[in-house]
């Protein structure tokens, strides 16, 4: 059978769409395991709930001489969205803040745990207090009095811990921050509906975080 000359040519480019096509699979398959590997992501934060069942100021002469009752409970979640590597967490400072000003000085911690990859870890922190300092501005008391107006505070809450990725030897400093906007509840009445937030996470400029 005779052989001609385009047909050698169109097999020709064949083998060569063909090839390209092999070397753009190959480079996307690398592409990703470079991704999984060598960049790691912080985790995503988010405040899934929140209940604000008690929330009384003492003004203070000066201001900031004053004191806070409080009971607060909080659903916080956690995702790893690295694809391969699992996080190590140590224990979690917990903190809560109004206006600028920190009052829960209880040191309260989420304990340490090993978040999985592309997993998502939820757990509650329970916080409260009788008479509690805080170091309120004039402005700050002011700002309480508006608030308790209407029942609705805004209140931050703080984790601070230090994380260690997977295969990585770098120990990372990792602050979450979520802001909560709260709706003073009776314990004895059914909580209102909490819109979930998202927190911002805080990374260290360091080499491996």
């Amino acid at each position: 059978m005779a052989c001609y000359e385009s047909d050698v040519f169109e097999r020709h480019w064949k083998d060569i769409a063909i090839g390209a096509a092999v070397l753009l699979v190959l480079g996307g398959v690398i592409a990703v395991l470079v991704i999984a590997f060598a960049v790691v992501y912080p985790p995503k934060a988010t405040a899934d709930d929140a209940v604000l069942q008690r929330f009384a100021l003492a003004p203070g002469s000066p201001a900031d001489n004053s004191t806070i009752s409080y009971n607060l409970i909080a659903t916080l979640s956690l995702r790893n969205p690295n694809m391969y590597r699992g996080i190590d967490y140590e224990p979690m400072a917990v903190a809560l803040s109004f206006n600028g000003s920190r009052f829960d000085e209880s040191a309260k911690k989420v304990p340490a745990f090993l978040h999985k990859a592309r997993k998502t870890s939820t757990f509650r922190v329970t916080m409260g207090g009788a008479s509690r300092p805080i170091k309120l501005s004039a402005e700050g008391v002011r700002e309480f009095a508006a608030e308790n107006v209407t029942g609705k505070f805004d209140v931050e809450l703080k984790l601070d811990t230090v994380l260690q990725y997977k295969g990585r030897k770098a120990k990372c400093p990792l602050v979450v921050i979520c802001p909560l906007k709260l709706q003073l509840v009776d314990p004895e009445v059914a909580a209102t509906a909490y819109q979930k937030t998202k927190c911002t996470v805080l990374r260290a400029k360091k080499s491996g975080c």
